[in-house]
């Protein structure tokens, strides 16, 4: 109603303007006597008050959506009244609705072939890299047979990474939440990396209890748990260091932490550390970060409704937590 009568409140100011120059003439000429004109003044005001009214009705649904705040598009492409701007002002918004479906929906299938490529270019480099693996069990003594097997090693887990990436935003009909032990999840994870142990002469330490269960997706856990330990190896490198994945139960959650002794995260970086593509210092040092790693941890965790924080100090080391809702 307020920016209804502000719209209107200079038709109102010449209406009476006009009543009253009208008026006044009257009275001038002697036709008018004091009574008739506070007749005419609550007259017209009457009527003004009515024909106000009568389009305040009319065009209602036009205020209400100028002053609306919407959550979806949708919510627009409600009638706007039977007014002159209200008929155009729906006409507008349906065909503006309708161009912007036409656009979602190419956006959608353009996404969707992109995706179902990269699915599909991941499935056709994991056959010739089978191929390389055979040719090196073939092969083990060679001399250049490590090297390669180091080689193939970072190229399956480019290609996982992008798999993961490309099915993150299919993550709600391809995740199962079951009951897990959290130590045997960790021991499975670094039994997968224990190559990258060996390489970079880390040692692994578990103090996790055997009891401890949580409620999560094997799969994608799995995936985020060998990106910390990776992640952990990576910047940790020389001989001596340990690498301890701790879990335990706090309160109402049940927390798992990857802990390793490298280089640690600049402050500067270490609110940034989740963005996509972010690399850092560290990145730049090492060059051979992607910047998606810690992304796609935040990413899973958030849909697995899991929390995820990050504490670091420049060569003392860094720690990841996940925190668990408590089963």
């Amino acid at each position: 109603m307020n920016l209804f009568l502000k719209e209107q409140q200079q038709y109102i100011v010449v209406y009476y303007i006009s009543v009253i120059i009208t008026t006044f003439y009257c009275v001038l000429a002697g036709n008018f006597t004091l009574f008739d004109v506070i007749y005419v003044i609550i007259f017209n005001t009457f009527i003004l008050i009515v024909f106000l009214g009568w389009q305040y009705i009319k065009t209602k649904n036009i205020y209400v959506l100028f002053k609306s705040n919407f959550n979806s598009i949708e919510e627009t492409s409600l009638e706007q009244g039977d007014s002159f701007w209200g008929i155009h002002i729906t006409a507008l918004l349906r065909k503006q609705y309708q161009l912007f479906e036409k656009s979602l929906d190419q956006l959608n299938k353009k996404h969707q072939e992109h995706i179902t490529f990269i699915n599909q270019w991941v499935h056709q480099m994991k056959t010739p890299l089978s191929v390389i693996r055979l040719q090196l069990e073939a092969h083990a003594g060679e001399p250049y047979a490590h090297d390669i097997s180091e080689e193939a090693f970072k190229l399956e887990k480019g290609l996982n990474m992008a798999l993961y990436y490309a099915r993150i935003d299919a993550f709600q009909s391809d995740f199962v939440i079951e009951r897990t032990h959290l130590k045997s999840l960790i021991l499975d994870s670094i039994n997968q990396e224990k190559k990258l142990f060996i390489k970079n002469n880390i040692k692994p330490k578990v103090n996790i209890d055997d009891m401890i269960e949580v409620y999560t997706d094997v799969k994608w856990i799995k995936f985020v748990i060998e990106q910390l330990i990776t992640n952990g190896i990576k910047y940790s490198k020389g001989k001596g260091k340990y690498l301890t994945v701790s879990g335990y139960r706090k309160e109402k959650f049940t927390i798992l932490e990857v802990m390793d002794e490298g280089i640690g995260i600049h402050p500067k970086d270490i609110r940034r550390v989740f963005n996509p593509f972010f690399t850092g210092e560290n990145g730049r040092i090492l060059g051979e970060s992607t910047g998606m790693g810690l992304y796609l941890a935040k990413k899973i965790c958030e849909n697995l409704n899991h929390n995820i924080y990050i504490e670091s100090e420049v060569n003392r080391g860094t720690k990841v937590s996940i925190l668990f809702d408590n089963i």
